[in-house]
């Protein structure tokens, strides 16, 4: 029913536009930018009437005016200028280097001039989203808006991009902004966080946001505070995303846009591993468990001796290119293999091509494009297709009236999304040796009839292919045979329409009424082949998923402008809202294996097929109003309310009321500034807005269970074991001040954006947990507040512009500090994540910041000198905590520039993060495994080894000697229990086993480091062809262009080339937690842009 909605009026208004072009001659012409490149969205508006249109592809317009009209030419970032109908075949802008004529898209989509608004916003333009060809639109905003976060899960162009605006609202609930495109909430679900291989949900997963089409905005708006964003209510908390998609052009005839990218993306960088010793443990472990000599070699019984492959540490023998026997039976050259991590990953590409027509009137205008996405992951077996069409209409009825239509389709295949690979790397499943050639996995991960690679351990049923030798990374056998041989195949397909009527009832008197919505529908089919053979036991599966999201809203809006007098403007505008979503899933699979070999089919299941399904729905209502005053067009005052009802929280309390009030006072229009100030404005602001928890968790559940009793069965109902509601939950209420700055200085070459804000957050919404007694672990609650206050700085300048060279400049920075500043119920702490057992915890405690991070300390004697066991190591105080660092960051910024000479352009942006710390557990048990060059420390005297003597069955106390045969030791400082000196020799590789290894007596603070890095997020180097040149060709515009994306940090402090985005997810506490992630990637390529 919807596709025939769309389709129908898509063909109703082509129609339309095809009747509307015997109209008779008007106004024609074409508007350029200050070096001739056509510049698209400019307003063209007859000057004393409301008569206007706006420039399309090529910079072009029609009007329809009087004779000898004046037409008014104006533009964002560009001067206003008037000019005769009769000369304006050609106007030319020029730059606005005051910026003091911006026009920005607000809450609801009301425009609003940007010297007019009391709060701060980020505007961001459709050029800086696409200049580099990103696939998203958020991973194109990193370092361009003050005060905004981004994360980008690793595995490419299907995984989610997180961002976070001013810091973190939320402590249980969503933290994601909402987005509204053309006017209509989307959905845009949380990310999964990373979860260990081969758990349920271990692939890195997408969110709405990925959706939206960098090619298709034409401009966003990000509002931060809670003024800004009030008339959204309960979806506000955490920011607004407003996105505006390209119109139709303004011009007559048919406007060609096409656009073509091309990526090759590969791993960008790898740890830090040693390349001198291979797969082994320490002597005491090899000699006293028989599994090889001191040195790490194993003896077959033919006497060929080859290193240990089962070990996880790489303490065996030293590499000395000798020939051993392979564990694939191969014989092989004993020698590192220094580039086998990034052997692992394969070349990937990101292909993009967009095409767009556009064809108008003076009654109508529409543009409709279509992009195709191609792309590979680096990760091996995954990619991703993706087809988008959008078609933006407008359909003036008559001088009053006109409709607008937004319609959206988008189209997914993805196959084998990328996992979070936690265990295949970075822990004791998935290990690889420095020796390891990557080559042998892949050839080994499957027999030759397509079944699991055969261990040695577990070779009944093919001795000829099982493994030669049993090995440690078996993970890394398993990924590959589960994205090389395995499928798990996602198609979603997603509507996102809107129709919006425009309705001028008097000259001061506006109505618009809006109904669209955004469906969403997915399935999944996974299909896990045979291991083994049926004869052998059942194994395989087959499940198919389905996911269907529908979002419908609605809203109106009545906007009453009455003319006061000369000195004040007044705008009043009331409305109304609602909004509908539903959501419902099922998921059928095969259990026990498959009966028939690779057979995929839910009738092929061994056992009885399982079932699963779900269903929820909510409902959201709001009326809301907003009066703006302003005074001589130097002060402004505006109000807004939202009334606000939600089907989320308990009837008795479902109702909230969302105030907000903001100023602003342009005092350079009244007080005399210094010739080289040219604006300055004040602003100060206040609002309130809510985040209410999500559909049923505030539900009080039951469940049923039956009980025999005397012969009898009775039927009782208890709480829900998992989760117990809460009817009197009540929903998060953020207050926020904000003051701000903005100025301008030298004719505008130089502009400044401070604000400072305060916000806290009440009756925070947890999880706490609950008496065994109340039959339910958990209960949900109100309990505590966050605060957070910051600074927020947007500097641009322009310091060099000649006729044909122009440098311009922006740079950003934000300090946001955060405070968990109460609890209830009598709690002091929260714990927000445990790893290694406990010995290291996140915890958030009142009075301080969010995700301090705690570990177990060394035990000290009342001196402080650590204490040293009987064995010679370290030993830890599990009994207490001891203060590491937290995980939020001090300072986020960007710095961006743009340099023009003549048709040559640069662009490039950096980002930047300073402070916070990174938890990365799978880098602390690498060092237990000897596997990065740190690590060689201790291990010969030229690394610092002590020389000592030992016997040959490597159990008896180690004897420091200079004459000594061994030079791998080392003795820690520190005291016995006696409180004597330690004297102990150890071994630097049993140092590093038992030191860094997974909670009994490790020392958890090796896993914490310092996240500060400054990157080189993007650069386009462009080349836009002359006229004489594209006249020729019989294009209007056409540029060429190299990009890159990622290419590398020039400063990072974490070490062993960990990469400071490796953290997965949008929790604000997995974005300092890696639990191991796909590798980091570069993109290298070129884009083509044609305009006709």
């Amino acid at each position: 029913m919807q596709r025939s909605f769309i389709v129908c009026t898509v063909l109703f208004l082509l129609c339309a536009f095809g009747a509307i072009a015997q109209e008779k001659k008007t106004v024609s012409g074409s508007v350029q930018d200050e070096k001739g490149n056509p510049l698209v969205g400019v307003s063209v508006q007859e000057k004393g009437t409301s008569n206007g249109a706006s420039t399309g592809d090529g910079g072009k317009f029609s009007l329809k005016v009087a004779p000898g009209a004046t037409l008014i030419f104006s533009y964002i970032g560009y001067l206003k200028q008037e000019v005769a109908a009769s000369a304006a075949s050609s106007v030319q802008m020029a730059p606005d280097q005051t910026g003091l004529n911006e026009v920005v898209v607000t809450a609801m989509g009301i425009k609003r001039e940007a010297r007019a608004l009391g709060y701060a916003v980020s505007t961001v333009s459709s050029k800086e989203l696409t200049k580099t060809g990103s696939t998203n639109f958020a991973s194109a905003l990193y370092g361009k808006a003050a005060g905004v976060k981004i994360v980008s899960a690793p595995g490419g162009a299907g995984s989610a991009v997180s961002i976070q605006v001013r810091g973190v609202s939320s402590y249980g609930m969503n933290t994601q902004p909402l987005y509204v495109v053309d006017g209509i909430p989307i959905r845009n679900f949380n990310t999964l966080t990373s979860q260990s291989w081969g758990t349920t949900n271990s692939r890195i997963d997408g969110n709405g946001a990925l959706d939206i089409n960098p090619e298709d905005i034409e401009s966003l708006t990000i509002l931060k505070g809670a003024s800004a964003s009030a008339l959204y209510g309960s979806e506000a908390t955490n920011g607004v995303v407003v996105i505006t998609t390209k119109k139709g052009s303004k011009s007559r005839g048919l406007g060609v846009d096409i656009n073509y990218t091309y990526n090759l993306e590969n791993i960008a960088n790898s740890p830090d591993y040693q390349n001198e010793y291979g797969p082994g443990y320490d002597a005491q472990t090899n000699v006293g468990n028989g599994i090889a000599d001191y040195e790490g070699w194993v003896t077959d019984s033919n006497g060929s001796k080859h290193p240990y492959y089962r070990s996880y540490a790489q303490f065996g023998p030293k590499f000395d290119n000798s020939s051993v026997k392979y564990w694939d039976g191969s014989t092989r050259t004993y020698k590192a293999n220094k580039n086998n991590y990034k052997e692992f990953y394969q070349q990937g590409y990101n292909s993009n091509v967009n095409i767009a027509l556009s064809n108008a009137s003076e009654n109508g205008n529409y543009r409709m494009s279509y992009t195709r996405t191609d792309y590979k992951s680096i990760m091996p077996g995954s990619n991703l297709n993706k087809n988008n069409f959008n078609f933006n209409g407008t359909l003036k009825l008559n001088k009053k009236v006109s409709v607008d239509l937004v319609s959206t389709y988008n189209n997914n295949f993805t196959h084998n999304r990328a996992y979070a690979m936690s265990n295949i790397f970075g822990s004791y499943g998935g290990f690889f040796s420095r020796m390891d050639d990557m080559g042998t996995y892949y050839n080994k991960y499957k027999t030759s009839n397509g079944y699991k690679y055969v261990t040695y351990n577990n070779s009944n049923y093919d001795q000829d292919e099982k493994l030669a030798y049993n090995i440690r990374a078996t993970n890394l056998l398993d990924y590959l045979y589960t994205n090389l041989r395995n499928s798990y195949d996602e198609t979603q397909n997603r509507f996102i329409n809107s129709i919006t009527l425009n309705v001028s009832l008097l000259d001061n008197l506006k109505f618009r009424g809006r109904i669209g919505g955004d469906y969403t529908g997915w399935s999944a089919a996974d299909k896990e082949h045979n291991t083994q053979p049926a004869s052998v036991g059942y194994t395989g599966a087959y499940s198919l998923e389905t996911r269907n999201n529908n979002v419908t809203y609605g809203d109106v809006l009545l906007t009453y402008n009455p003319k006061i007098n000369k000195d004040f403007d007044l705008s009043a505008t009331g409305g109304a809202s609602g909004r509908k979503q539903t959501y419902t899933y099922q998921k059928t699979s095969t259990a026990d294996g498959l009966v028939n070999e690779n057979w995929f089919s839910l009738s092929n299941s061994a056992s009885t097929v399982t079932a699963s399904s779900a269903r929820a729905t909510q409902l959201d209502v709001a009326a809301f109003g907003m009066l703006n005053l302003s005074y001589r067009s130097f002060l402004y005052l505006e109000a807004t309310g939202r009334y606000e009802g939600t089907s989320t929280l308990p009837s008795d309390v479902n109702s909230y009321f969302y105030p907000s009030v903001n100023a602003g006072f342009v005092f350079s229009d009244v007080v005399k500034m210094p010739s080289w100030m040219n604006y300055g404005k004040l602003r100060a602001s206040y609002g309130l807005v809510g985040n209410h928890p999500a559909i049923y968790a505030a539900n009080v559940a039951y469940n049923q269970y039956s009980l025999a009793y005397d012969g009898a069965t009775i039927l009782y109902q208890q709480p829900n074991a998992s989760g117990f509601g809460n009817e009197n939950i009540v929903s998060e209420q953020k207050r926020e001040a904000e003051i701000g700055l903005e100025t301008r200085f030298l004719d505008g070459k130089i502009g400044l954006d401070l604000s400072y804000y305060n916000n806290k957050v009440n009756k925070q919404i947890l999880t706490a947990s609950t008496a065994p007694s109340s039959g339910a672990t958990s209960a949900l609650v109100n309990a505590g507040s966050i605060s957070n206050y910051g600074v927020e700085a947007a500097i641009s300048a322009t310091p060099i512009e000649t006729k044909n060279f122009r440098w311009s400049t922006r740079f950003n920075f934000a300090i946001n500090r955060n405070k968990l500043t109460e609890l209830g119920s009598g709690l002091t702490s929260l714990t927000n994540d445990v790893e290694g057992g406990g010995y290291l915890i996140l915890r958030s405690e009142i009075g301080d910041a969010l995700g301090n991070i705690y570990v177990h300390p060394m035990t000290s004697d009342a001196s402080g000198n650590k204490v040293v066991s009987d064995d010679g190591y370290y030993t830890v105080d599990a009994n207490s905590y001891k203060y590491v660092g937290n995980i939020m960051p001090k300072v986020v910024g960007g710095f961006s520039n743009t340099i023009s000479y003549k048709a040559f352009t640069l662009d490039f942006t950096l980002d930047y993060r300073f402070g916070g710390k990174l938890v990365s557990i799978p880098t602390y048990y690498q060092v237990g495994a000897g596997m990065f060059k740190s690590t060689l420390k201790y291990r010969d005297a030229a690394h610092g080894g002590i020389s000592y003597v030992a016997n040959d069955d490597a159990t008896a106390d180690y004897t420091a000697s200079e004459s000594g045969e061994r030079h791998d030791g080392l003795i820690l400082n520190g005291v016995t229990s006696t409180g004597a000196t330690n004297t102990k020799v150890i071994t630097a590789a049993a140092y590093y086993e038992n030191t860094f290894n997974w909670r009994t007596d490790g020392d958890y603070s090796a896993a914490v480091f310092n996240n500060s890095y400054i990157k080189v997020r993007e650069v386009a180097f462009s080349y836009s062809m002359p006229k004489k040149v594209t006249q020729r060709l019989h294009v209007q515009q056409l540029q060429v262009s190299l990009i890159g994306r990622n290419l590398f940090y020039l400063y990072k402090s974490l070490p062993y080339g960990l990469d400071p985005e490796v953290a997965v997810g949008s929790s604000w506490v997995n974005q300092g937690v890696d639990n191991g992630t796909a590798g980091p990637t570069r993109s290298l390529g070129a884009s083509l842009r044609a305009r006709f």
